[in-house]
């Protein structure tokens, strides 16, 4: 049984806004897109002209590999490249509210789908030993994984000095975890006698609530200077599901198994601390560097999914299994830098950490054993690129790449006392590409509009 919980994500994992993007989130205290809504919503009464922003296009190239996962010590790998939707988002002003400045949004704030698997073929068996009476087995792995998580809001800013504001985002966040994983063995004896294993481990939580920012930005003669607050989650429904299903027959030396579990509306929890980010800018001639910090509080042991207790036709010994989750606080920090080309051009580089807050995830109590299932996975992100300036719009083209491991995972193994499942160590490689394309149209006023020759019926 495995659980692939980095899906769902470290806090950095995820980055939003087209040069905020580039940047790698370390623009708290200097974002200037839209990703301000998400940064530092006080930073969109300071910025110039409001856009209507989309990440027209995003791409992905995701590798997973888990080493000494199979019988035999072999690995589980899968690559997949798709399209990701990323944040649309825009600004508005209402004409009584002077110095008032909205925002709405739309992203996608974590998003994967991956599966890895293995099937060994036809085996000569040298791995279990002669209790078995085993010629050749064929032994398939699959793990599978998806996470949909999407943030539905709005944001309010307000200039109290020309260079310094305030501000606030509100967001509604939609959030589907699925995970699977599969073991099947079939084998078969020198008398053509044939035996064959087969386990089945999904959960699935569904949680709905909000998130809430609170920010401030002051603009200095030499540095820019922002702080966001990172309310924690609030939860309004929970909802989940668990499946947990083991069956063996045939094996000479072994009872049978029959065993067959399906929980649906399980209780779930899902916590998300406070936080708290600070970020410079600091102009150095026409070029900007740009530093973040950032801290989350941690989150004591809690119930993370109620597994009821496991039931079964044969077995009275059934592992007890527990998806506790706890949080430890984190610091992560980042700088980046936006370097003057032309007028027309500006090149984008990153650098930022992505420190694990998992703890524990998920723990198994078997009837003389018990193993916890740790998937603390650190990430560094490192970004580049560029931004092309036009009259109505901005084009900005770039890659990010994220790489992340841990030895830490541990697995089961097929229960036939061929090995000590508790002893069994896998290791996690996770890397990504993602590729920019995105698109910033400005919204400019009627006497702009009129000197580009352009009828701001357009817009």
């Amino acid at each position: 049984m495995v659980s692939l919980t980095f899906s769902q994500r470290n806090y950095k994992f995820e980055n939003f806004g087209n040069r905020s993007i580039l940047l790698n989130g370390n623009v708290t205290g200097s974002v200037d897109d839209l990703g301000a809504t998400y940064y530092n919503p006080a930073r969109l009464a300071l910025i110039e002209d409001p856009v209507f922003l989309i990440n027209a296009k995003m791409f992905q190239l995701t590798n997973v590999k888990l080493d000494n996962v199979t019988l035999d010590g072999n690995n589980l790998s899968s690559s997949n490249f798709d399209g990701v939707p990323s944040m649309i988002a825009g600004t508005f002003k209402i004409k009584s509210l002077e110095g008032h400045q909205f925002a709405y949004t739309f992203f996608s704030r974590n998003r994967s789908d991956l599966s890895v698997g293995y099937n060994s073929k036809i085996e000569e068996n040298d791995y279990f030993n002669s209790d078995y009476e085993i010629s050749k087995y064929i032994n398939d792995t699959r793990i599978n994984n998806q996470l949909r998580e999407n943030w539905y809001g709005g944001s309010w800013a307000k200039s109290i000095a020309s260079n310094f504001s305030i501000g606030a985002s509100l967001f509604f966040s939609t959030y589907k975890f699925e995970n699977g994983y599969s073991e099947d063995l079939n084998a078969i004896s020198e008398s053509n006698a044939v035996s064959s294993y087969n386990n089945l481990v999904y959960f699935e939580q569904k949680s709905y609530g909000f998130f809430g920012k609170i920010a401030a930005a002051w603009v200095l003669p030499k540095v820019e200077i922002g702080v966001n607050v990172d309310l924690p989650y609030i939860e309004i429904f929970g909802d989940g599901e668990f499946k947990y299903e083991e069956y063996l027959s045939g094996f000479s030396d072994e009872n049978d198994i029959f065993t067959f579990n399906q929980f649906e509306d399980v209780n779930t929890k899902r916590k998300y601390p406070f936080g708290i980010s600070t970020g410079v800018g600091i102009p150095i001639k026409k070029h900007q560097i740009h530093a973040n910090l950032s801290y989350n509080v941690g989150v004591n042991p809690y119930t993370k999914i109620e597994i009821p207790i496991l039931e079964s036709e044969t077995e009275t010994d059934l592992p007890t299994i527990s998806f506790v989750e706890e949080l430890k606080p984190t610091v992560n920090f980042g700088v980046g830098g936006e370097f003057f080309v032309s007028e027309k051009l500006n090149a984008y580089g990153s650098f930022s950490t992505d420190f694990s807050p998992f703890v524990q995830i998920d723990s198994i109590e078997y009837p003389n054993a018990s193993k916890d299932l740790n998937y603390e996975t650190d990430y560094y992100h490192v970004g580049f690129g560029v931004n092309v300036s036009h009259k109505w719009a901005n084009f900005i083209l770039g890659t990010v790449y994220s790489r992340g491991n841990t030895d830490k995972l541990k697995l089961n193994s097929i229960p036939l006392n061929v090995t000590d499942p508790n002893e069994q160590y896998s290791r996690l490689n996770v890397n990504r590409w993602r590729f920019i394309l995105g698109l910033e149209v400005l919204f400019l006023d009627n006497s702009k509009l009129e000197k580009l020759g352009l009828d701001n019926k357009l817009f």
